[in-house]
């Protein structure tokens, strides 16, 4: 049987099991809380599994087994600080996020800060948190693009029209029940394919003497400048950047937010994510191991891959020109299913800041739960089509999903600390807050992108990130300080020391 049917025969079983879960749970959802935070009873096994395939989304397994090709472990700080600071957010937050989002219905992070800076902070906080989303989706319309290419010779716009359909479709019916389950589904398959892909790479560098391969692939990457399988070779300064460019917005991330506000029980979500957190620490390396052994047996002339491939593409190469066609296929189909289960947790992190953020606190306050449910689709749909399009339209949509994440970070990061630990905190210092921070980290990534740096670092190696963040503490101290403190009553909502994190009659 060829190639491009056995695709098309995973690809479809897939995609039905898909849509046979969003009709399930289309019929179950009646209002809001069951479209948008999966009705708050998502139980330890599901949200662990939606945890880890989210931390680890599909598009990550190409690009950090390429980075394994390129770079050995250098590179592994480009997922650590993600790892290391959304453990921190469970630690700190999630039996509390808990508890407040099931006694005052929260779906978003600007729900959060509006219970404490008032309906005004949704305005600026929606728009950052939003094309942070919105350019994640497109991402990865356009890695469903490239599957339908590399797997049927279609052509990369009529691939991402196809995924743009089943995305959308399945996503906007079954809400956020239909898309944990994906994502718990898919975190299974995601690991059995990081294992395999590695277990695979160093059978095949040691002849069948997996214990070997390690030792081989050591000596015969010996001297490969700027290759490591240390990671803490990189430079100190450049681990430090990464943390400091890459860890703070997930301090501030509304997959999180959401993913807390789902579980059935405060204790659910800081027990499962923390472990989930763990879990993913180890099999982020996977990858990075598969493309050592990858790279071995090349230099090694054992594994047919061409050292000029650019790295981005190795994982796609041994797919489909090494690995036999069936094995191929099942890993092709696998990775689908990772992107796809990722864009579905974008998607619905979109939703609620079309629905809950405007139209229901702007527009139509005294909106029926059927009312609200059919805007949550639109919403689903709106969000879609700002990534699709922004990734057709826009020449590097990673650059400016990345310039999303920071302006995401800056704009909300400071009012949500200031929410939970600054009581002397305002209405008008947060918003500000928000408006000055996002705004600062946009213009000095762009100013940074045309002056000789990048959206990490300036040209003289400050991060971007942090000129945003002092901007935003700067601006809510000084209009908090300008302006009469806030009644207790309204400071206690979210006053870290007042939140109990024990579960209540809520």
């Amino acid at each position: 049987m060829s190639r491009m049917i056995l695709t098309f025969i995973g690809v479809a079983v897939f995609i039905v099991l898909c849509w046979m879960l969003a009709l399930y749970y289309n019929k179950k959802t009646t209002n809001l809380d069951e479209y948008l935070v999966s009705g708050r009873a998502v139980g330890f096994w599901v949200l662990i599994g939606s945890w880890i395939g989210g931390v680890f989304g599909g598009s990550s397994i190409a690009g950090y087994l390429g980075y394994g090709w390129q770079f050995g472990m250098i590179r592994y700080f480009a997922i650590m600080p993600a790892c290391i600071f959304l453990l921190i957010f469970v630690l700190l937050f999630a039996k509390r996020l808990s508890i407040l989002g099931a006694k005052y219905h929260l779906v978003s992070i600007p729900d959060f800060l509006a219970l404490r800076f008032g309906n005004a902070i949704r305005i600026p906080s929606v728009l950052f948190v939003f094309f942070r989303m919105g350019f994640i989706v497109g991402l990865q319309i356009m890695a469903l693009g490239l599957i339908f290419q590399t797997g049927f010779g279609v052509s990369l716009t009529t691939g991402m029209a196809v995924g743009f359909v089943i995305l959308v479709g399945y996503v906007a019916i079954g809400g956020m029940m239909a898309s944990i389950v994906v994502e718990w589904f898919q975190s299974l398959l995601q690991s059995l394919v990081m294992i395999l892909l590695a277990v695979i790479g160093m059978y095949m560098v040691s002849d069948g003497h997996i214990l070997q391969a390690f030792s081989i692939a050591q000596q015969t990457m010996a001297g490969t400048e700027g290759f490591s399988f240390n990671p803490f070779d990189l430079p100190g300064n450049m681990i430090l950047n990464y943390f400091l460019c890459m860890g703070f917005y997930y301090l501030a991330d509304q997959w999180a937010f959401q993913r807390v506000f789902a579980a059935s029980k405060p204790d659910v979500a800081f027990k499962c994510l923390s472990l989930g957190n763990f879990i993913a620490i180890f099999f982020t390396m996977l990858p990075f191991l598969a493309g050592i052994m990858l790279r071995t047996g090349a230099e090694l002339s054992i594994i047919p891959i061409p050292l000029d491939l650019a790295s981005d593409s190795v994982f796609f190469y041994f797919l489909i020109n090494v690995l036999p066609t069936g094995a191929g296929v099942f890993f092709l189909v696998c990775y689908m299913a990772a992107v796809l289960s990722c864009g579905s947790a974008f998607l619905m992190g979109g939703a609620p800041l079309i629905v809950n953020d405007v139209y229901k606190s702007f527009i139509n306050k005294n909106a029926t739960q059927k009312q609200l449910v059919k805007v949550g689709r639109v919403g689903v749909v709106i969000v879609a089509v700002f990534g699709i399009v922004g990734a057709l339209a826009i020449p590097n949509l990673v650059i400016l999903f990345q310039m999303g994440n920071v302006f995401t970070a800056c704009g909300v990061l400071i009012p949500v600390l200031a929410a939970f630990f600054w009581k002397r905190a305002t209405k008008l210092g947060g918003v500000m807050a928000c408006w000055v921070g996002g705004l600062t980290g946009l213009i000095t990534c762009i100013w940074s992108l045309t002056h000789g740096g990048d959206y990490m670092l300036l040209a003289n190696g400050f991060p971007v990130i942090m000129v945003g963040l002092i901007a935003s503490l700067v601006a809510i101290i000084i209009f908090s300080l300008i302006q009469k403190p806030e009644p207790d009553e309204l400071v206690n909502v979210t006053l870290y020391s007042k939140l109990s994190t024990v579960d209540e009659d809520i």
